[in-house]
């Protein structure tokens, strides 16, 4: 997470305070998890001792002596009591970090994961794909709730790492920020505390934006504009309520389904909804602290992955070196910079999205600005022009195959 200068200044004052309170957080959620009743026959403190002892080993458990998906199941599968305890069970781990729901378990719909059926309902399909999920790291595992409903578990925080993170998903994912229609944060049904570790649990989302163009799906190019324009809106609400994701490609933005208008020769009816994960990365700016005063200064590295050796993004002119920076308009650059690939054929809109990634943070627009342009835009296209299909670029979009990025639907 790069560094805000706010907390640079008003660090040494509130070092005393913060101490105290994440001691006395941790001792009350040691006390909960070992008191916890139904955990009766689990031995938390022998269960601990088998787990990483903080969120970078845990992402990078060494795999160099075994199959990665023998690692995975004998990092998670300690902890299935505990989960089970709690009316969840884990889908069934694959190879090649790959899992699938078990047969024969009740499937309800959890609102965030649909298929259509124009390609069927096949071994191939995407209906079929709704039951598979794969994922880049062991940070995270599908799982099946008591009444059917498919979620993602992730580790979110382990001792004091990640408890920001924590508390921007408390402000956006819960609360009443998760009901306004402007908020596309993913939603966190639910956190729980194992000791010192808190894992999240948050709805599986049917696709990725990432796959919008380039991959299987038959999008047109009004499919992915209503697309990008969430993306746009996601942003802007963050920014609006002081919080810069630091990781706004693309491939970190989740779809419940893909329209396919090109497949099916139709306008779509209905629009899937874009939601936004990820929020490792992400930084937060209390309401008194002016415009002026919200920069960062530093890589936009996690918890999970604090080395900046380890960062492989993309990165604007102005994040380079040590002076401070935009952070929303490092947003801006991040989502631009991963549309690089995708043309409209419509002028206008493909200036706009040029403009996202100007390398002079000053020139670009902030997320509202852009949203605003490109919604009066299309507004004025009749939507049967925008009914066809986009160009691509040979090299679509941002690809990044490094562990220091979640690619797929099981990110969070």
């Amino acid at each position: 997470m790069p560094i805000s200068a706010p907390k640079l200044v008003a660090a040494t004052a509130m070092t005393a305070c913060l101490v105290t309170a994440a001691a006395t957080y941790l001792l009350q959620t040691r006390r909960r998890a070992k008191h916890d009743p139904t955990d009766d026959t689990l031995d938390i403190a022998t269960v601990r001792q088998s787990l990483p002892k903080d969120l970078p080993s845990w992402r990078f458990i060494d795999a160099s002596s075994a199959v990665k998906h023998d690692i995975d199941v004998t990092l998670w599968k300690p902890l299935h009591p505990f989960f089970n305890a709690r009316g969840y069970t884990f889908w069934l781990p694959l190879r090649d970090s790959y899992m699938a729901l078990p047969l024969g378990v009740d499937v309800v719909s959890n609102g965030a994961a649909y298929a259509p059926l124009s390609r069927g309902m096949d071994k191939d399909s995407p209906m079929q794909g709704l039951y598979r999920f794969s994922y880049l790291n062991p940070l995270c595992q599908a799982a099946q709730t008591s009444d059917g409903r498919s979620v993602v578990i992730r580790v979110l925080a382990i001792g004091e790492q990640g408890r920001d993170t924590i508390e921007i998903l408390r402000t956006v994912s819960r609360g009443a920020y998760s009901l306004a229609t402007w908020n596309h944060a993913i939603p966190l049904l639910e956190l729980l505390d194992f000791d010192d570790i808190t894992f999240g649990v948050f709805p599986k989302i049917g696709s990725v934006v990432f796959a919008a163009y380039g991959f299987w799906p038959q999008n047109s190019v009004g499919d992915i504009l209503d697309m990008i324009m969430q993306c746009l809106e996601a942003l802007g609400f963050l920014h609006d309520v002081g919080i810069a994701h630091c990781d706004a490609f693309k491939d970190n933005f989740l779809v419940e389904w893909h329209p396919e208008s090109l497949r099916i020769g139709l306008m779509p009816v209905s629009r899937p909804r874009v939601y936004l994960n990820d929020f490792e990365t992400a930084v937060r700016f209390l309401p008194d602290v002016p415009p002026e005063k919200r920069v960062c200064v530093g890589l936009p590295v996690g918890a999970s992955f604090p080395n900046p050796e380890r960062y492989s993004r993309p990165i604007p002119p102005e994040v380079e070196g040590d002076k401070p920076y935009d952070p929303f308009k490092l947003d801006v650059w991040q989502f631009g910079t991963s549309l690089a690939g995708f043309k409209s054929n419509v002028p206008p809109i493909d200036e706009l999205l040029s403009s996202l990634r100007n390398p002079d943070a000053s020139m670009r627009p902030s997320a509202y600005e852009a949203l605003s342009t490109m919604a009066s835009i299309v507004g004025s296209i009749p939507p049967n022009a925008l009914g066809g299909r986009p160009e691509v670029a040979p090299e679509f979009g941002i690809v990044v195959h490094d562990d220091s990025v979640d690619r797929s639907s099981c990110s969070i």
